[in-house]
């Protein structure tokens, strides 16, 4: 599998997006890490201040060490107990910022405690097995510290070198005051914060690529219920799409039967024109929705095609001019030679549901169709009627949810074929947006790419 580029420095998303959009979705576990890790260390640092009453009491440095030691913890208590209860936002610069304080607080710490009691400490046996132990405590905090809080790389980097840098100093300043130079001990807690370091970058680099494996998963998952979602309305838009033109066949062969009968031949060559138009429809009509079924099968993609507005229109209108005008419904086409880019059996469907639902639903007398020039974004198709409206109040429709949205307050007069046409429109890679007014009527422009 192919991650996206993750930095090696610090196991961090080279994409800033992506990097931000990992923050926010793994912020709770973030949070409740660096939580719990700081409420650890501060109960090891209240309960290590028995070592400062047994050893540095009655000396300058008690007070200082010991206070250093209860500030530490109490500020990492205060911290931990706002990250579980206030639940700050992963953009909130004072959750992060508190946590790099208290590092530094503790680094600190540290500090004080490893130079007092070498400091107190005069005898050549003495001073080595402090150093001996001031080792393993730093090797084990720190390597704890990479592990527990490993999305806050930079501050364990430095941790890790100033701890290192402090043992170093400390054994170089007590060079010829010691039994024996530790240096085993101090291979060891350099190799000790190497390894925190090297563990942050690689337990960040895990948790994104996980994250990654988990968003690829997710977006399948919604792929596939769309795609059932998809499936479910192709059916719904098949039965609603050929109902008016075979209720055109219907009406054009009583109608064929009656001039038949009066024998006007004249008038029979055009209604069997007409019906042949329509019968064409209808197979034009079937043949998309097969084509359309493969969108969501991966069968095939959106095949974008160079083609004339006009054809489009007539393959629309044609069929549904006879119903129209049965209904007392004047449609009418405004001729273009605009092209554009986009897939026929997509664009097709949505006119026809369009016109389907501006001849059923809106009891209107007129139905304009035409286009307009939107420079370089496109070619618009219009669709205008003169009806009630979808609704009593004004309505502005630009996608399924904004859809769902509003039909929840309001019951829409829109038809089945609404939910479809935005469905398709999404697919098929148009802009579909909707004005309808009460009492004026509806315009339906779909914006396609110019060719």
């Amino acid at each position: 599998m192919e991650y996206p580029r993750i930095r090696r420095r610090d196991g961090q998303f080279a994409d800033a997006e992506l990097e931000q959009a990992f923050l926010i979705d793994s912020w709770s576990g973030i949070r409740l890490q660096a939580s719990l890790t700081l409420i650890g260390f501060s109960l090891s640092w209240f309960l290590s201040t028995s070592v400062d009453l047994a050893f540095l009491q009655g000396t300058p440095y008690f007070w200082t060490t010991i206070g250093a030691r209860i500030s530490c913890g109490l500020f990492g208590m205060v911290v931990s107990a706002w990250l579980l209860w206030a639940r700050p936002k992963s953009d909130n610069k004072w959750a992060h910022l508190a946590v790099y304080i208290w590092m530094v607080w503790c680094f600190v710490t540290v500090c004080l405690v490893a130079t007092s009691f070498l400091i107190i400490e005069t005898t050549a046996d003495g001073r080595s097995d402090i150093l001996v132990f001031t080792s393993y405590w730093m090797s084990i905090q720190i390597v704890a510290l990479g592990i527990a809080l490993a999305n806050y790389s930079w501050g364990v980097a430095a941790m890790s070198t100033g701890y290192a840098c402090l043992y170093v100093v400390l054994v170089s300043n007590s060079d010829g005051q010691l039994q024996y130079t530790p240096y085993a001990q101090m291979i060891m807690l350099l190799s000790a914060c190497f390894f925190a370091w090297v563990m942050t970058v690689v337990f960040s680099n895990r948790a994104r690529r996980r994250y990654h494996i988990t968003r690829l998963y997710e977006d399948a998952k919604v792929a596939a219920e769309k795609s059932r979602e998809f499936s479910a309305f192709l059916l719904a838009a098949t039965g609603h799409d050929i109902r008016q033109p075979v209720y055109a066949l219907d009406l054009n062969a009583g109608m064929l039967e009656d001039l038949v009968n009066r024998q006007e031949w004249d008038k029979v060559k055009v209604l069997a024109r007409r019906q042949r138009l329509v019968a064409r429809n209808v197979a034009s009509m079937l043949s998309s929705v097969l084509e359309l079924s493969y969108l969501d099968s991966s069968k095939r993609e959106i095949e974008p095609k160079i083609v004339n507005v006009d054809d489009l229109l007539d393959n629309a209108c044609l069929p549904l001019a006879d119903i129209a005008a049965q209904r007392g419904m004047t449609m009418r086409r405004v001729r273009s030679q605009a092209k554009i880019r986009v897939d026929p059996g997509v664009v097709e469907h949505i006119l026809s549901n369009l016109l389907s639902n501006s001849i059923t639903h809106s009891r209107g007398s007129r139905l304009l169709v035409g286009t307009r020039s939107r420079g370089e974004r496109g070619v618009e198709i219009i669709v205008m009627d003169d009806g009630e409206g979808l609704a009593d109040v004004e309505v502005k429709l630009n996608s399924v949810a904004r859809l769902t949205a509003i039909d929840k307050d309001q019951a829409l007069r829109s038809g089945l074929g609404m939910e479809i046409m935005f469905r398709l429109a999404e697919r098929g890679g148009v802009e579909l947006l909707i004005w309808s007014r009460p009492e004026t009527g509806v315009m339906a422009c779909l914006l396609c790419p110019k060719a």
